[in-house]
């Protein structure tokens, strides 16, 4: 945009805003310029006093203005200041993690430039933006895409959080599409059909799309999920991590003994005296178990190691704790292997992960610790369909020509149309239909979408985080509905902006 097309009415809107006192009032002929900068222009006098100061003290303003230029010729600034009082209010709230009736606090109005606003136009606001992203997903949604699922329970209530999967002008998308209670009638259960009709409806209703539409689905390894990927006639893409816990969770059962033992050690030290004595040697800390997380015991077995030379051994109770020198020999065994299988956990938490770079972890693994085979090995009893797994990791190693028929035939729906035309031209030589022959058979097939299949469930699971810490203690009242859209709109920020908010008021 040339800096002609910026009239002098444009720059005033972008750089000031009007005035108010202390009841909300706009005081006339009294603006405020972004820089702080109070400025008086008589109403209906041009803007000569306001662009005066614009041009004196910023020089780079058309610069300024281009950079906001959203490339549909609108600025920021010329959205209607009711939408950036509601956008401020709204993106504040939500980022933040605070309560809807914080756009209600006398102290939080006293304190920030924006305008007032109500909790019941927060609420609507929230919906307008809701149904935007909603129609934004649908837009950009292929007709190919995939699933991630998980469950959640709070507050006696289900939740089923799904987010899709699918590529978009070469860039890998993973939106939530929806987090809800699964039990909505009487006659539901927590089954696989109660998952697969709530899946259906959902994608029809909200996103104009049918379940055939998915080609796969990526979740733990429980039952209900390998019976709905049977319902749906897809591959089950069971979570890398989910294996990799089972299969410690096994391996810990032989260091059982030690581990008690270890435990006790540690709740001695936790008391009141032992950890005040231990404070004064050391800032660390001792660390217990936990029944359900293999990661606390690697803790606790780290941090007995790295405090084990504080340890008041000369007192009769604590010495009579001590773990024995050939368990203190399996303990250092024990925390060189976990050590490993803690840097394989950590490295399936990162983003951008295929199934390739699972597969080589795991096999990795196995190498080290053979037990390990029976939960991580490709054809593992719990996965429920390795040949897709096998096949997809093929061709991420550029493999595809190794691939088996029934493995072709699980990746058909992922086949990427050829655009070159097969017909023979008039007039071709007999040479020329060779050549073409030959390279129609050397030509390898190639597959959509499974460079962007997540090896792990892992995105649900920080996701279900998120949604604990908006509860918190003190929001157990919030309706389902409204917890929805808090996090629906916090997780898909990428999907709005001020302009969204001005378009739905």
């Amino acid at each position: 945009m040339a800096t002609q097309n910026y009239t002098n009415a444009r720059i005033a809107s972008f750089y000031y805003t009007a005035v108010v006192d202390a009841f909300e009032e706009t005081v006339e002929g009294l603006f405020r310029c972004r820089c702080g900068t109070l400025r008086r222009q008589g109403p209906r006098t041009g803007y000569s006093n306001l662009i005066q100061h614009v041009r004196s003290q910023h020089p780079d303003y058309a610069d300024v203005m281009r950079e906001a230029d959203d490339g549909r010729g609108t600025l920021q600034a010329w959205i209607r200041q009711r939408a950036r009082d509601v956008h401020g209010w709204l993106d504040w709230i939500l980022t933040s993690n605070l309560p809807l009736q914080f756009c209600e606090n006398m102290t939080a109005r006293r304190y920030t430039t924006l305008a007032p606003i109500s909790v019941e136009t927060l609420h609507a606001a929230m919906e307008g933006v809701t149904l935007a992203v909603e129609a934004k997903i649908k837009e950009e949604m292929p007709d190919q895409f995939g699933i991630i699922i998980d469950g959640w329970s709070h507050a006696s209530e289900h939740f089923l959080a799904v987010f899709a999967c699918y590529e978009c002008a070469g860039t890998s998308h993973f939106p939530l599409l929806a987090m809800a209670p699964l039990i909505n009638e009487s006659d539901d259960d927590h089954g696989a059909r109660t998952h697969l009709a709530f899946l259906s409806t959902m994608l029809e209703r909200d996103y104009g799309k049918s379940l055939r539409n998915c080609l796969f689905v990526v979740a733990d390894n429980c039952a209900v999920n390998r019976l709905l990927a049977t319902l749906m006639g897809v591959p089950l893409v069971g979570c890398a991590s989910h294996r990799l816990n089972l299969a410690v969770q096994d391996y810990l059962r032989d260091y059982e003994d030690d581990l008690i033992v270890l435990q006790t050690l540690m709740r001695k030290m936790k008391t009141l005296n032992y950890a005040a004595a231990l404070r004064f040697k050391t800032p660390l800390r001792p660390i217990i178990r936990q029944d359900t997380r293999w990661g606390s015991t690697y803790a606790m077995v780290e941090r007995y190691f790295r405090i084990s030379e504080y340890l008041p051994v000369e007192d009769d109770d604590v010495a009579e704790l001590l773990p024995s020198p050939r368990a203190i020999k399996r303990l250092r065994g024990l925390l060189v292997d976990l050590s490993r299988v803690q840097n394989v956990s950590k490295a399936l938490q990162s983003d951008n992960i295929t199934m390739l770079d699972a597969r080589v972890w795991l096999d990795g693994l196995i190498d080290v610790e053979p037990s390990f085979h029976q939960y991580l090995e490709p054809r593992a009893d719990i996965v429920h369909t390795p040949d897709f797994e096998i096949a997809c990791t093929k061709v991420l190693a550029g493999d595809a020509a190794k691939l088996t028929r029934a493995q072709r035939l699980l990746l058909q729906p992922f086949e990427k149309q050829e655009c070159e035309s097969e017909e023979e031209s008039e007039g071709e030589s007999f040479v020329a239909q060779l050549q073409r022959k030959r390279k129609r058979a050397q030509r390898v097939q190639t597959y959509a979408l499974l460079a962007a299949i997540p090896p792990t469930s892992n995105i649900v699971e920080r996701f279900f985080s998120l949604a604990r810490i908006t509860y918190g203690h003190e929001r157990h009242r919030i309706a389902p509905y409204t917890l929805e859209k808090i996090l629906f709109l916090r997780v898909n920020k990428r999907l709005w902006d001020i302009h969204t908010v001005n378009e739905c008021l």
